[in-house]
């Protein structure tokens, strides 16, 4: 890899290694808050189906924009507006304010993955792209199923709501990382 290609990789897996940290240590408990936010096993397919609805709409969108206005202003657009919709689930009080969050972050998940997955591949060679993909990969994962494993303890000692607003936080903060990258 080139030096600036190199310094982007390792900023963005820094930063996504942060992100994946925060997201391992609720993401796996979401039925759970569901439940006890009053939610149905009905309910939370659907608010899950909402999600991924909006997601996949938006995929194609992000994609598209992205290679017309550059990668880096939808990372951070994404991921600052992330925190902000994490941030709103501790404080909403009903099922319709979950379901327009759901949309929300579906939105907001499309911008980033696929932006993100278009970067990758903007510094990445083509000789060795799978192999920086998979290295990228192995380590963000590592880091998210360590913090699933650690998220109940967290979760069961401090709740939700804090976990809530620790992530937010850590998403905003792995977010402003990418104000380092440097595209073409």
């Amino acid at each position: 890899m080139k030096s600036d290609n190199l310094a982007n990789y390792r900023i963005f897996l820094f930063s996504n290694s942060l992100l994946a940290f925060a997201g391992g240590l609720f993401g796996p408990f979401y039925i759970i808050f569901l439940q006890n936010f009053g939610g149905s096993i009905q309910q939370f397919g659907f608010s899950i189906g909402l999600m991924a609805l909006f997601q996949s709409i938006t995929s194609f969108f992000a994609g598209k924009y992205s290679d017309k206005m550059g990668r880096k202003a939808f990372l951070l657009a994404g991921g600052f507006i992330s925190a902000v919709i994490i941030f709103l689930y501790a404080i909403i009080t009903s099922l319709t304010q979950l379901y327009v969050l759901q949309i929300a972050i579906g939105i907001t998940n499309a911008i980033a993955t696929t932006t993100g997955y278009a970067f990758l591949a903007d510094i990445t060679k083509k000789v060795s792209r799978g192999a920086d993909i998979g290295k990228y990969h192995a380590i963000v994962g590592i880091i998210s199923a360590l913090a699933v494993m650690g998220g109940g303890y967290v979760v069961g000692q401090l709740g939700y709501k804090i976990i809530f607003y620790f992530t937010a936080t850590i998403t905003f903060i792995s977010t402003a990382f990418l104000f380092y990258i440097k595209e073409k």
